[in-house]
């Protein structure tokens, strides 16, 4: 009796090749869970990030236009560029104090302005502004995912690039 329990205890000894390959596939899954997880956190975090300034670049351009609501209700300030994504142009620099501009030129400087600041951080910036009865209407759309396109408006966005869009109407008297 005491040869057959040396027997048995020998054979019990490790784990087999299959247990341990196994257990390497079943971490190997677990890993690849959560890189995939990891992964999809970033993309948001990078969308909301976009959408935050965003919201900002709104703000900004809102305050442009309602600090100088007789050019905004003069449609001095209408723009749209959801077309092509073409930046503003301007003629005249009005920040430089040698500059005299017209109340258009400054609306034409202002959204120049607003557009090469915040078009280098929100890709593929595209946005218009549209007057109709003292209601002024801000349309924006951006590449959320860094697909390297640009989309018109959110519905046109067949593609799947995921593309955000933020709107805002305003009241200017």
């Amino acid at each position: 009796m005491h040869r057959h329990q040396q027997l048995t205890a020998t054979k019990q000894q490790g784990f087999t090749l299959i247990e341990l390959l196994i257990a390497v596939v079943i971490v190997a899954i677990g890993l690849l869970g959560h890189a995939a997880l990891q992964i999809q956190s970033v993309n948001t975090a990078h969308q909301a990030r976009f959408a935050q300034t965003a919201n900002i670049a709104m703000l900004d351009i809102v305050q442009r236009f309602s600090a100088m609501p007789d050019a905004t209700v003069n449609n001095e300030f209408n723009i749209d560029n959801l077309a092509d994504g073409a930046a503003p142009t301007s003629t005249k620099d009005c920040n430089d104090s040698a500059e005299t501009c017209t109340r258009a030129e400054f609306a034409a400087f202002e959204l120049k302005d607003w557009f090469v600041n915040h078009s280098v951080y929100i890709p593929q910036l595209r946005f218009s502004i549209q007057h109709a009865s003292n209601l002024v209407t801000i349309k924006m759309t951006w590449d959320a995912n860094l697909s390297g396109a640009g989309a018109a408006n959110c519905d046109a966005d067949t593609s799947g690039a995921g593309h955000q869009c933020s709107e805002v109407a305003v009241w200017v008297r």
